[in-house]
């Protein structure tokens, strides 16, 4: 099973959020419009247990992503999203999926629950895909 239909649904809903957050605020400031965004485009639900999924459906996830902060700004389709990210002070889709696994697995590797420490000591946790999926995220390669 893979988490393609999860992603989707929330590509779904990030559209809807988008559409809805720049019908009714399109006059506010641009601080105002960062807030929101913060607000209603950060929760991605689940997404630090995504780990088997097609690259393809994780693209349209960001673009989604991207696309909603640059309509919110009123910036054209061609603009840089990692300018319009980093002008704004708002975090891009990696960096939120980054704090959400790093969140998450921290609270797995601190927790004293009985059947977390089994789970977390079994070598489908050590060795599965999630933390596989994890260790990618967390630990990004600069090649060059």
């Amino acid at each position: 099973m893979t988490d393609d239909d999860d992603i989707n649904k929330q590509t779904t809903k990030l559209l809807v959020v988008g559409n809805t957050l720049q019908r009714k605020f399109s006059y506010c400031s641009r601080e105002g419009k960062m807030e929101l965004f913060r607000s209603h485009c950060y929760s991605i639900y689940c997404n630090s247990l995504w780990s088997q999924y097609k690259v393809a459906t994780m693209n349209r996830l960001k673009v989604c992503h991207n696309d909603i902060l640059k309509r919110l700004l009123g910036l054209p389709r061609w603009y840089s999203s990692s300018l319009a990210f980093a002008m704004n002070g708002v975090n891009n889709l990696d960096v939120i999926r980054r704090h959400s696994v790093f969140s998450f697995r921290s609270r797995v590797e601190l927790s004293t629950n009985s059947i977390i420490t089994s789970v977390r000591q079994s070598s489908a946790y050590v060795c599965g895909p999630i933390q596989q999926r994890w260790l990618g995220l967390l630990f990004v390669q600069n090649v060059g």
